[in-house]
């Protein structure tokens, strides 16, 4: 049996397209206790969220937000480690989308 690994979802609920499906994507993530799911508000508060996304050194880093939101991350990621892992962006926040993801890195 494969050991699952820790995913990373980054979640900007005032982006447009995730509006709508936050409330599927906090239920999806309450289901599953290996992602770590951690919202922002606003591109300022994504030097947090990075910091504690790298803290837990995940298998994979997923993105649900807009260009803002994505631009912002990565930076962040990249000042903080030199080693990145796999990022995705999740478009619109759609849930079916991390779910084939989380099956991928599992």
């Amino acid at each position: 049996m494969s050991k699952v690994q820790r995913v990373a979802l980054l979640s900007n609920p005032q982006s447009a397209g995730s509006i709508a499906e936050l409330p599927r994507i906090r239920a999806f993530c309450a289901e599953h206790p290996h992602v770590f799911h951690y919202e922002v508000e606003e591109a300022g508060q994504v030097g947090a969220a990075m910091r504690s996304i790298a803290r837990i050194r995940p298998a994979l880093l997923a993105i649900n937000g807009g260009k803002t939101t994505v631009e912002a991350a990565l930076t962040e990621l990249a000042r903080l480690s030199p080693v990145l892992p796999p990022v995705a962006v999740i478009a619109d926040g759609k849930v079916d989308a991390l779910r084939r993801l989380l099956e991928r890195a599992a």
